[in-house]
């Protein structure tokens, strides 16, 4: 009978072990899966930033003729919009590489217009990527160069 006292208590003991090992494995996994998806977002956020900025750079070469670059041969969509705001939009992948808009995962969209000055124009730029599945803004970007009048 002592035997069958001292077997009792090793049993509940295993089983608070076994208890307390699958609860902190729970925790565990709740937060690497919170930190996977912290990565992935802010992996978004980098590249989406690199986007912009190269988008920007290109467009200061020549920012008096925005046709050059923002061509349907590159992939561009121009939006049709009253106004003076020209909008110009491109789907990317994951890797904002540039893809048709129905298999993008943000899309990548230029503003354009134009101030005139009296010795000339202000050309304006915003660049926003956007996530397409949850609308959500990575990153916004906006810069104007001035020309002198022809």
């Amino acid at each position: 009978m002592k035997m069958a006292e001292k077997r009792n208590p090793a049993l509940v003991e295993l089983v608070l072990v076994i208890l307390f090992f699958a609860l902190s494995s729970v925790v565990l996994v709740q937060v690497f899966v919170k930190a996977h998806l912290l990565s992935q977002e802010s992996r978004a956020q980098t590249l989406g930033l690199l986007a912009a900025e190269d988008l920007l750079e290109q467009w200061k070469e020549e920012p008096a003729q925005p046709e050059l670059l923002f061509s349907p041969e590159n992939g561009w969509e121009e939006v049709e919009a009253g106004g003076s705001v020209r909008t110009f939009r491109l789907g990317c992948g994951s890797e904002m590489e540039p893809v048709s808009l129905m298999d993008a995962v943000y899309e990548l969209r230029a503003e354009l217009w134009t101030e005139e000055e009296e010795a000339g124009e202000l050309l304006h730029i915003r660049v926003l990527v956007t996530g397409i599945r949850d609308q959500k803004k990575q990153t916004e970007l906006e810069t104007a160069r001035y020309v002198a009048g022809r």
